[in-house]
């Protein structure tokens, strides 16, 4: 049972630190997109729309971070490891709901008045 247990774990570990470079790759196509799209659109509502793209993929990470600190804790629930989970997935939500509304208003904002 020793030996199952260790895979786990290392499977574990790599799987987290996959989560973690697919958090990166995301954030920086997140980058690229942003800036493609703010030279794109060189009017005057070119930021808000690069802004909502980055953010969109800004989203995305958080939660492939959450993922590896899930799997993280997962290996090793000690009370002080399920603590800062705790806190990370806090901040991380936190950051993640004001992101969607953000872009959910900054979509609402750019939409002609139908009236």
């Amino acid at each position: 049972m020793h030996e199952i247990e260790t895979l786990i774990v290392q499977a574990a570990s790599y799987l987290q630190i996959i989560f973690e470079a697919a958090s990166v790759i995301v954030v920086a196509a997140g980058g690229i997109a942003f800036a493609r799209a703010f030279f794109l659109y060189r009017k005057s509502d070119a930021e808000p729309i690069a802004r909502r793209i980055l953010g969109k993929y800004l989203i995305v990470a958080l939660e492939l971070q959450l993922g590896a600190d899930i799997i993280a804790t997962a290996t090793d629930p000690t009370l002080e490891e399920l603590a800062k989970l705790t806190a990370i997935a806090f901040v991380r939500t936190f950051l993640d709901y004001f992101l969607v509304r953000e872009i959910r208003e900054e979509r609402v904002e750019d939409k002609p008045n139908e009236t």
